[in-house]
């Protein structure tokens, strides 16, 4: 419990930038969708290089006081609270109005949140391989993702909120709202920087391109490596434009807004017991095929959703039915990805004798934030195409759910056919 709540603070921060700043900044500030979605394409690509390097640094830190995740995880909490509090209030400090400036302060923030992030989140979750056994992982990343979902819930609301915060007390609320939730952030993961006490481990010698060739050497790895890339593009622009979607599309009220928004949340949270019983006794695979089987068949269906051939139901029903099939089709992946990372880096600590669950989670960032890069543009691209007939939103509202779930196809081939989810559970056999 006390490694795993520290997920909430940082969740609620992180559910911000990914969720709401595309929104604030394109519709909000008027910055418009293209350079937004530059804007995000280049802070994912500083998380792609950050995340895996900070993840190595942690693997071949040696400290008698602070071990060796302890340090990024501490300083990384701090830098993210701040760097996001600035992100969301550039009228603080420049005049919003100038196109040039706008994108500049904002590029410039997201790069800097992403960074803090890295620097956090990859030593942080490098410790699941160290500090519970394989049949405990599951069960410790539910304790995670119940404090993500129920972080994220909350920075769904506040993110759906922010236009009406903005209306109502200006900058200085959000200032006081987002500067508490950094400190919330801040205390969460300090239990776990006093009390969690590191086993001694066998530390890989400092040498980049040795950690990189070893990881890569792994073939299952590599499978897994590609398949975070390919699975990012579409949870991205399913991020970037699921807001903009309800809004526009399905014309939700702001509370029918905030409460089917956070539906998507919900139910993976109430989701997450059965796929961890699943998980327990047919292993990991399964359960995320499922689920993305079921996420990719519901994202097609935004072509659908809200358009005169279900104008007999009402919209309200069609958003609680979509967005409720959205949340049951990301829970699987949200659950069980870094149990996986977790028990492939154990596997090859205990075949080769170092521990280096750093680089393993750390590389990770690098084809999933390029490619989340990627898909940040496309999602601006599609944002911007032309205008649907007699409506006030663009086609691409209605074309991003079929593009996410050709993207997804994939996926699926390659977790199917490729990829050993439970490698210590073949070892063992």
């Amino acid at each position: 419990m006390i490694y795993a709540m520290g997920r909430f603070g940082s969740s609620v921060l992180l559910s911000l930038v990914d969720l709401a700043t595309f929104f604030l900044y394109a519709d909000y500030f008027g910055l418009g969708g293209t350079l937004t979605g530059i804007a995000f394409a280049i802070g994912k690509l500083v998380i792609a290089f950050f995340g895996w390097y900070f993840g190595y640094l942690s693997d071949v830190t040696k400290s008698q006081r602070w071990g060796r995740r302890k340090p990024y995880v501490f300083a990384g909490s701090i830098l993210l609270g701040l760097s996001t509090a600035l992100l969301f209030l550039p009228d603080y400090f420049i005049p919003v109005g100038d196109q040039t400036l706008l994108f500049l302060y904002g590029t410039f923030f997201l790069g800097l949140a992403n960074m803090s992030y890295g620097l956090l989140s990859t030593p942080y979750m490098a410790w699941l391989a160290e500090i519970a056994d394989p049949e405990e992982r599951v069960v410790v990343s539910a304790y995670q993702n119940t404090f993500s979902m129920l972080a994220q819930v909350v920075g769904t609301l506040l993110g759906f909120a922010l236009p009406a915060m903005f209306l109502a007390g200006g900058s200085s609320l959000v200032l006081w709202v987002l500067l508490g939730l950094g400190g919330l952030e801040v205390l969460l993961y300090l239990p776990a920087v006093v009390t969690i006490r590191e086993t001694e481990r066998i530390i890989p010698r400092p040498n980049v391109r040795r950690e990189i060739d070893m990881a890569l050497g792994n073939k299952n790895y590599r499978y897994w490596l590609a398949l975070q890339g390919l699975i990012s593009m579409p949870t991205a622009i399913l991020a970037s434009l699921i807001m903009s979607y309800m809004q526009q599309v399905l014309m939700l009220s702001e509370i029918q807004f905030m409460m089917v928004g956070s539906l998507m949340l919900l139910v993976p949270f109430i989701l997450f017991p059965i796929w961890t019983m699943i998980s327990h006794r047919t292993g990991k695979k399964k359960p995320m095929v499922v689920s993305l089987l079921i996420l990719t068949a519901t994202l097609s269906l935004t072509i659908v959703v809200g358009q005169p051939l279900l104008g007999f139901i009402p919209l309200i029903y069609q958003g609680v039915l979509l967005i409720s099939l959205i949340g049951i089709g990301i829970s699987g992946w949200y659950l069980l990805p870094n149990p996986v990372t977790a028990d492939i880096a154990h596997e090859d600590e205990v075949s080769r004798g170092e521990a280096r669950a750093g680089s393993y989670g750390g590389l990770i960032s690098i084809p999933l934030n390029v490619l989340q890069s990627l898909a940040r543009l496309i999602a601006g691209f599609i944002r911007d195409l032309p205008m649907v007939q007699g409506q006030t939103y663009s086609m691409g509202m209605l074309l991003w759910g079929p593009v996410s779930s050709v993207l997804l196809i994939p996926c699926i081939f390659l977790i199917a056919k490729y990829i050993e989810t439970d490698p210590l559970r073949k070892e063992k056999k």
